[in-house]
């Protein structure tokens, strides 16, 4: 009877405690589940994510693959060339050698001419006729062989032209191509331009050189400049890409789709001479566009350099230093060379008994819209006309108070800066700008 009443605790005791376990462990299982569904990010903002992730990567795969299409057409142009150097140097030689055996063996004829010369007049005469037929002979030779090597440099200097054409109109592409944003990095970040971008904004700078007036003598004008472009950087920042665009978008909502009316043809008098020309020939215009978007120059400091890189162009600063004949925009220009007296400029360096002036102007893309052609000054306007976009000053050819036009732009986001062009004034540089 001990024994048995000595036995194990009734039943219904472990399993109560069992379901009290189990539902403290339904319990926390809840607690931490809901705690995980807090933490994790909403639907909808990892579907948007993700999204432009997959836009990102699309991009850079179409990016990655025109990179290796152009590396592959400029690896085959490469090939062509040096085939076609190659075959000019064996070309150039082989005449050169041809030259000097024809030189050589006219100078054997010349002096065997003058041995003949103490010789019986009947043999100096047959000898004389003999020596003047080979040298008749040489000299066709020669000519056809100049004829040759000029046709060589011909051809070749054709071949030079057309590929530097290729690269400069490849440039010009990428230079008024607007990026996705994604692509841009948020800072602004300033790097070397590529070969193609480098050639273009080299063949936009030099083309666009012109004479202006001496310093002090304003009846004088002085030469074209001599200059050497040294460095083309490339300056790319979403935060001024964003805010072009913005202002891209804000103009073709006030024009309502309408086109902007074309920009008129350009009238330039230098000292006596007055030539015409379109718009499009003097100013480089982004084919992307009917906003009147164009590719214009901008002279700057080193101090004010470091303000556009940081935060854009601000025509708040307009006039600082330099004058503001046309109001407080920010001043551009056509010309790079009309930018030489506002420009960033280095120390003199000597190089023996040479001195050589270094400067930096900016190139910019900048939104002209609908402009405004301004005949005189007027230094208090801080905003064009009322349905106008910008500025436009013209020239004295056509009625207005400056030797070259200047464009006026008063919103910020209407210019995006894209180069840095860093050049040197040549020894024999007889600019407005060396002669002060």
């Amino acid at each position: 009877m001990c024994l048995a009443e000595a036995g194990p605790p009734p039943a219904p005791i472990e399993q109560s405690t069992a379901r009290r376990a189990g539902i403290r462990a339904r319990q926390l299982a809840i607690i931490a589940i809901t705690s995980l569904s807090a933490a994790l990010p909403p639907e909808d903002s990892l579907r948007s994510e993700n999204k432009s992730l997959k836009e990102l990567q699309y991009l850079q795969h179409q990016l990655l693959d025109t990179h290796q299409a152009q590396i592959k057409l400029l690896e085959s142009e490469i090939a062509k060339w040096k085939m076609l150097y190659s075959y000019q140097d064996t070309l150039v030689a082989h005449m050169q050698s041809q030259l000097e055996e024809y030189v050589n063996e006219k100078r054997s004829l010349q002096d065997e001419i003058e041995k003949t010369r103490n010789q019986p007049e009947v043999q100096l005469q047959e000898g004389l006729q003999r020596n003047q037929w080979a040298l008749d002979c040489l000299e066709g030779k020669l000519t056809e062989m100049r004829a040759e090597l000029e046709d060589c440099q011909t051809e070749a200097s054709f071949h030079v032209r057309a590929a530097l054409a290729s690269h400069v109109k490849s440039g010009w592409k990428v230079a008024c191509m607007l990026p996705h944003e994604l692509t841009c990095p948020v800072e602004t970040v300033v790097s070397v331009a590529d070969k193609d971008e480098y050639l273009f904004v080299e063949w936009l700078f030099m083309r666009s050189l012109v004479r202006h007036r001496h310093a002090h003598l304003p009846d004088k004008w002085c030469k074209v400049p001599n200059v050497k472009i040294l460095q083309v950087e490339k300056i790319r920042s979403r935060t001024f890409l964003k805010r072009y665009m913005l202002r891209r978008d804000e103009v073709e909502e006030e024009r309502s789709g309408r086109t902007c009316p074309k920009i008129r043809d350009i009238k330039t008098r230098i000292d006596k001479k007055v030539s015409e020309r379109p718009f499009e020939d003097e100013v480089c215009p982004c084919p992307d566009s009917n906003l009147n978007e164009v590719l214009l120059f901008h002279g700057t400091t080193e101090e004010k350099l470091a303000g556009i890189l940081s935060s854009g162009f601000d025509p708040r600063l307009a006039g600082m230093g330099t004058g503001a004949m046309f109001g407080q925009g920010t001043y551009f220009a056509h010309n790079a060379s009309k930018c030489f007296r506002y420009a960033r400029q280095g120390p003199f360096l000597h190089s023996g008994q040479s001195r050589k002036l270094r400067q930096t102007v900016l190139v910019a893309r900048a939104l002209l819209g609908n402009p405004f052609y301004q005949s005189t000054m007027c230094p208090e306007q801080r905003l064009p006309p009322l349905g106008f976009d910008s500025r436009i000053a013209l020239s004295r050819a056509e009625g207005g108070c400056v030797d070259h036009r200047e464009y006026t732009l008063y919103d910020r986001g209407s210019i995006l800066p894209l180069y840095i062009v860093e050049f040197e004034h040549q020894e024999d540089c007889g600019c407005c700008v060396c002669t002060a």
